[in-house]
């Protein structure tokens, strides 16, 4: 055991209560303090945890992106964000969340190691978490699951489980104002669109470059779906991806980069779409929470861990890794990308522009 860990398990033994809270109702802390997708991936668990008790109270304990992603969510009472640095943030969150009577706590995913200890002194009489994802820290957990091979959503709804929910639906949930729907709708009317011309989104970026499909690829996939369904293309991207957007909006005739809006108007954005084509990342778990059809692009990364799960209006196309070992953020020259053919891309595309709830999601899967 790490010095670290010893530490740790020594302030957890000074600080947890002797006997756990007792009382009648229950008080539920959803642990998710990672990303955009992971915290999307959790919310057919706390929708579920809300219909199995509906008198009991539900508290997530999330990221800033987290809580913009859970904003307006009628099945939480309370939202608490961990902000960086994390260990300054510790103390007031301790406090605070010591005051709640916490009953029950229930371990997405958190990528910072004091979070587990901290839910730990809360009083919980159980924490139910993965074996396996704790950094050593597996021993605070009193309902420990064996890890094994899922989606990261069916993971989360063994969690619940736990404690007794159940779960029916495991589609996921962003509810979104009428604010943020009004924003959506005043970008689109700045643009001064036929309303007849369907309305294509292309996300070229991805937080890791071995999750991009080539620019090049992106590009000449544009010229194809204008060419094919006489469509509008946007190209859209965080601030951080305005270089990449220009460079691939600059070369699709009338293709219109969006890289403004924040997450919420985004998510509204996508509803208003009639097709969107995106690596693995954020914004493709944002289309596919907003129901819109997605063609998603899945290599080096598994999709039967982390892409649509049950979803009707996506396809994927995944292809096997072509490193071994795969060597995923050391990666410069994705070329297990390359393997995923514009042609491939353009069929897809306009099978599910023309058919949008065809069926399971239709994934092909090959090697070099």
């Amino acid at each position: 055991m790490s010095m670290k860990n010893r530490l740790i398990f020594a302030l957890v033994q000074l600080l947890k209560p002797n006997v756990p809270s007792l009382q009648r109702t229950r008080h539920f802390l959803v642990v998710s303090t990672t990303g955009l997708g992971d915290t999307l991936w959790g919310t057919p668990a706390i929708r579920a945890l809300r219909s199995s008790y509906p008198a009991s109270r539900i508290s997530v304990l999330t990221s800033p992106i987290g809580q913009e992603i859970l904003r307006h969510n009628r099945h939480i009472d309370e939202i608490f964000v961990v902000k960086d640095p994390v260990f300054t943030a510790l103390i007031p969150l301790y406090f605070t969340l010591k005051k709640k009577e916490i009953t029950d706590v229930l371990h997405f995913h958190t990528s910072q190691r004091p979070i587990l200890p901290l839910t730990a002194v809360l009083g919980a009489s159980s924490i139910v978490g993965t074996a396996g994802m704790n950094k050593g820290l597996d021993s605070l957990l009193t309902n420990p699951l064996p890890s094994a091979h899922m989606h990261e959503i069916e993971r989360r709804l063994k969690v619940i489980q736990q404690v007794g929910a159940q779960s029916v639906d495991p589609s996921l949930e962003l509810f979104i104002s009428p604010e943020d729907e009004q924003e959506a709708d005043r970008f689109l009317s700045g643009l001064n669109l036929p309303s007849y011309l369907p309305i294509i989104s292309m996300h070229p970026g991805a937080k890791d470059l071995f999750k991009q499909w080539p620019p090049s690829h992106f590009i000449e996939l544009g010229h194809r779906l204008i060419q094919h369904l006489g469509c509008q293309i946007l190209i859209t991207g965080t601030p951080a991806e305005k270089e990449l957007v220009l460079e691939i909006a600059n070369k699709i005739p009338g293709a219109i980069p969006v890289t403004h809006l924040k997450l919420r108007p985004f998510a509204a954005l996508m509803k208003r779409m009639k097709l969107m084509i995106t690596n693995d990342t954020g914004p493709m778990h944002v289309a596919f929470a907003m129901r819109t059809p997605t063609v998603a692009l899945f290599t080096p990364t598994d999709p039967d861990l982390c892409g649509p799960y049950h979803a009707k209006h996506v396809k994927v196309i995944a292809k096997e890794r072509t490193c071994t070992p795969c060597l995923r953020k050391k990666c410069r020259e994705p070329f297990c990308l390359l393997q995923i053919g514009v042609s491939e891309v353009t069929q897809a595309a306009v099978e599910l522009f023309h058919n949008p709830l065809s069926g399971p999601p239709h994934e092909t899967r090959s090697s070099l």
